[in-house]
């Protein structure tokens, strides 16, 4: 089953629309590295990855 990502449950003040959809935990994580850019994050801290797959829900 796909999993699902949305970027407002990882901050929900941010308001972003931005979901990530993959088959794998790993094809989310590269989606949000991409993503986290356009939040002005360059670096994917650990805590940020925990709180991603604390997020990330089958769909």
């Amino acid at each position: 089953m796909s999993k699902v990502l949305e970027c407002s449950q990882v901050d929900p003040s941010s308001n972003c629309k931005f979901v990530a959809r993959g088959e794998t935990e790993k094809e989310i994580l590269d989606q949000v590295a991409v993503h986290a850019k356009e939040h002005g994050i360059n670096q994917v801290t650990p805590d940020l990855i925990a709180r991603v797959k604390a997020n990330i829900h089958e769909g």
